[in-house]
């Protein structure tokens, strides 16, 4: 019984102490203000021009790698040491024409015309193809078919020959843009194809020598798609055929402030490379404004489209802000020229600009990034400056008659005492909730949680000073009679009109809670719908799926959306290029392991397909030409280079001259130098569900790491740029539970010390709490998904719902008189209509969302739609209905917490 004592007493001191501090502190915060608004308001430009300074250090992130993939992972690691290793790779543009038959004279014509076009185009730098390509030597297939012989085991001339003589013709060849086409079979010559007939197509498909191709294309029958075959198995009909074109990118020569895009999705090129881009593009679009069923993409089209998704709806978005500016005006202003606040409503959005100016410079001048998504900040900070604004004139509107007649910097004092407390738990727990955020792995979201935390901050310490300076200076505009929107003019005996003197909403609510939300049937009500939502958003929510396609940031009727589908449709399992890298081994050494790994590759029928090795083709090409079979016996360094640098000239394999990478350049007729790098290409296999990708890469990568090379550096890795997208898939949906979880637990935590009643505090958890599993479960129903986009908008969603909630608690317990029904009445009269008009301004805030395309847009707006209808429902109806049964006693507040030898000593001051 004793300690029971010793902790209720400990407990209520504890508040009372609270309680006090914090009140009289707004309280002496609100008289500082209204003495000196005008220094007040001088001071937070000052602030505001201070940290707009920070923008001096400004760095928007456009590299990929460093937005949406963990940077200590393995995928990181590889990508940096293949950029450093590989110094240049290249890049995709394509075309696809559809038909009924495309292998018909018709459609190959048009195709080599297309050819011709981009292959003679100029871009206003005079920049061409030739400029951009990816070069590989171009073969004289009658030279090669002359040198090759025709017995199943070719001896190799460049064995055979003599070594000087066959370096002489190799040295004369000429390098060619590296494409993959069909086209390829009869030289890109125009005359010759123009004269085609459609059984010379099918002959020359049919027959051509696999042998001959110099290049990395595999087959001609990769670029045919829907292809339909006779009973011989020869081809007679394909109904879409694609052209490639490969672009050279010079790692070292990338720079991604220049390449990159807001939006974070720009592929790695060079300034000509993506100028000549745009030369492509603006070809291919009157290529395809002339010919059906004609489909094309360039590598920065996946950049550029969704970049300009992101932007192209912002005139809808400032459109909402008008609205907002609107609703603001509405809300706090009363219709006659008194009342009508026109300037305080404009200051009142001004805080949202200086928070998210100050809180940019600050994160900026600490080295934080500004990142693509970060473009929803200032929605987000609208919503809750708006909040704090409707709550502090909600306070004021609150003031006894007694309260009313005092002097005014007491009662801008008495307005700050009230709702300074309730704002200050709200901004904090939303402050918490993205510092907890901030922990993220993803690079992108923990930037965007910093800056959210610090613009949450900053806009509610404007809204305490600058909106309240203003208030000040307004009201005594009021009080001087002078006209709201031309201040000048002055009404000395105007009487504002009855009908703007009614509080309608608060009449409204006041009905609908006495007369049915506080009625004993209307609890009973509310308590079975929340039950009952509760109950069908908690399986709906066990459902709730992680996935995410980059396809969905690409609108409808783009043309990168069209050429995918197509892709999809008639070539559905070209799957993803990938590829085995491993470092400077000594390969003569390495060979059986090389061998074994390739071997399991190829045995991963049901996840791996096309995989090209060089390693039988070299042992093949020894066995042959040095009767030496490398499997079998020894292989000194010097041998295997020499063996390797004939391999690499020789006709038949030169193709792999791609898998290597030399400490020095590669020369015909000498040994090859030191390898720095070699690779094995392969393609992952496409699942209909993306998840379905992540075992497939854990399996290469573990084959990988169980190599077990012993000598050199003994790096191996399966690398594929998907796999950035397959990480963050595999992280993002244990990241979300672990920040919803962690950021539930802070907000409890941090509602306690400033609340100061436990059981309080427990309802708003629960109230909090249940909105997430709503959110959540609807989310579901509505289609969405756990992924990264979703990921910020449920970070979001814990610091709005949590505002709602948390003013009725705290309003409740400063109600001192009166039953828990009369203390339920007064607060939802009082307080109830700032929280739902907060709600709506939110709504406002985002709901022109609704009529993007954008998927990020759309995600945001389904989100904050369900978070405030949610958030609301349990904040001002089911709280209320609890609080009416059961709610906890008011504040044991010993004295008031603002003496009266203060108010006396405020009023002679004043006086």
């Amino acid at each position: 019984m004793t300690c029971h004592i010793f902790r209720t007493t400990f407990f209520q001191n504890f508040t009372y102490s609270v309680v006090t501090a914090t009140e009289s502190f707004f309280y002496r915060l609100g008289i500082a203000i209204a003495k000196q608004p005008i220094k007040t308001i001088i001071l937070c430009w000052l602030v505001v021009f201070l940290g707009a300074l920070g923008f001096l250090r400004f760095r928007q992130e456009k590299n990929p790698l460093k937005l949406w993939v963990p940077p200590h992972t393995t995928f990181i690691r590889d990508s940096e040491w293949l950029i450093k290793t590989f110094q240049r790779g290249f890049s995709d543009e394509a075309v696809s024409l559809v038909a009924e038959d495309v292998l018909t004279p018709e459609v190959i014509l048009k195709l080599a015309n297309i050819h011709s076009t981009i292959m003679n185009a100029k871009t206003e730098s005079n920049i061409t193809m030739n400029d951009v390509c990816f070069r590989i030597p171009k073969v004289n297939r009658k030279l090669v078919k002359f040198l090759m012989t025709d017995n199943e085991y070719q001896i190799d001339p460049s064995t055979e020959m003599n070594a000087a003589l066959y370096c002489s013709f190799v040295e004369a060849m000429k390098t060619e843009c590296y494409t993959k086409s069909l086209l390829q079979l009869w030289d890109y010559n125009l005359t010759r194809i123009s004269t085609l007939s459609k059984a010379d197509i099918l002959n020359d498909l049919n027959t051509y020598d696999k042998n001959l191709i110099f290049g990395k294309l595999e087959s001609y029958e990769d670029l045919l798609g829907g292809i339909e075959r006779n009973s011989t198995g020869h081809i007679i009909r394909a109904r879409a055929i694609q052209n490639y074109w490969l672009l050279l990118v010079n790692f070292s020569s990338v720079d991604m402030d220049k390449a990159g895009n807001m939006a974070g999705t720009g592929e790695w090129a060079s300034e000509e490379a993506l100028e000549w881009e745009i030369k492509f593009l603006e070809i291919m679009k009157n290529f395809s404004s002339n010919i059906d069923d004609f489909y094309y993409f360039a590598g920065r089209s996946f950049g550029d489209i969704s970049n300009n998704s992101m932007l192209q709806d912002m005139d809808i978005l400032c459109l909402g802000v008008f609205i907002m500016v609107i609703y603001v005006q509405f809300v706090i202003s009363k219709f006659n020229w008194l009342e009508a606040r026109i300037v305080l409503g404009s200051a009142g959005l001004m805080v949202i600009g200086m928070g998210f100016v100050v809180g940019a410079g600050l994160c900026s001048l600490f080295g934080v990034f500004y990142g693509p998504v970060h473009l929803s900040l200032p929605f987000l900070l609208m919503g809750l400056g708006v909040d704090d604004m409707l709550v502090i004139m909600s306070c004021w509107d609150d003031l006894s008659d007694e309260e009313s007649r005092l002097p005014l910097p007491e009662r801008i004092g008495l307005m700050l005492k009230h709702a300074g407390v309730s704002i200050t738990i709200t901004s904090f727990t939303d402050v918490i909730a993205f510092i907890i955020g901030s922990s993220t792995i993803l690079p992108c979201l923990e930037s965007f949680c910093i800056y959210a935390a610090v613009g949450v901050f900053m806009t509610f310490f404007f809204a305490l000073t600058f909106f309240s300076a203003c208030f000040v200076l307004d009201q005594k505009r009021l009080e001087e009679r002078r006209n709201g929107i031309i201040p000048c003019i002055t009404h000395k005996n105007y009487i504002p009109n009855k009908c703007s003197q009614k509080n309608l909403t608060n009449n409204f609510i006041g009905t609908i809670y006495s007369k049915i939300i506080l009625t004993t049937p209307g609890k009973i009500i509310v308590i079975l719908i929340t039950v009952v939502c509760l109950g069908f958003s908690t399986e709906s929510a066990l459902k709730l799926e992680q996935r995410f396609d980059p396809k969905w940031f690409l609108p409808k009727g783009t043309h990168l959306a069209d050429f995918l589908a197509v892709r999809d449709q008639y070539f559905p399992h070209n799957g993803f290029d990938s590829g085995l890298y491993m470092g400077s081994l000594e390969y003569s050494q390495e060979l059986m392991k090389i061998r074994r790994v390739v071997d399991q590759l190829e045995n991963m029928t049901n996840i791996v397909s096309h995989v090209v090795s060089w390693v039988e083709p070299f042992r093949t090409f020894v066995l042959v030409n040095f009767k030496h079979d490398i499997y079998t016996e020894d292989l000194d360094e010097a041998r295997f280079r020499v063996f390797l640098s004939k391999f690499l000239f020789s006709p038949r394999y030169a193709k792999y001259q791609g898998n290597f990478v030399f400490e020095s350049e590669l020369e015909c007729g000498t040994p090859a130098p030191q390898i720095k790098m070699a690779s094995i290409d392969f393609r992952m296999k496409k699942f209909p569900d993306p998840r379905q990708h992540i075992a497939p890469m854990h399996h290469v990568l573990n084959l990988a790491e169980s190599a077990n090379f012993t000598t050199g550096n003994k790096f191996v890795t399966a690398w594929s740029k998907f796999f950035a997208m397959w990480i963050t898939d595999e992280l993002i949906d244990v990241e979300v539970m672990r920040n919803l979880e962690l950021a539930l637990i802070c907000v409890m935590a941090c509602t306690i010390p400033l609340i100061a009643d436990w059981q309080t505090c427990f309802w708003i958890f629960v109230c909090v709490l249940i909105t997430m599993v709503n959110v959540c479960g609807f989310m579901q129903r509505w289609g969405l998904t756990i992924d990264l986009v979703s990921c910020i908008g449920l970070e979001l969603a814990i610091g709005l719902c949590v505002d709602y909630a948390t003013h009725i608690g705290h309003t409740f317990l400063t109600i001192h008189e009166g039953t828990r029904y009369q203390r339920t009445m007064r607060t939802v009269t009082s307080i109830g209509a700032a929280v739902l008009y907060g709600g709506l301004s939110t709504f406002i805030g985002v709901c022109m969302m609704s009529q993007s395309d954008v998927y990020t847009f759309q995600t945001f707006f389904k989100i904050f739609l369900l978070v405030i209808i949610f958030g609301l429902f349990h904040g001002i109806v089911f709280l209320p209905v609890v609080l009416s049964w059961i709610g906890p006693k008011p504040y044991k507040i010993k004295s008031n917490p603002v003496s009266q030898d203060e108010h006396l000593e405020n009023n002679i001051e004043m006086k």
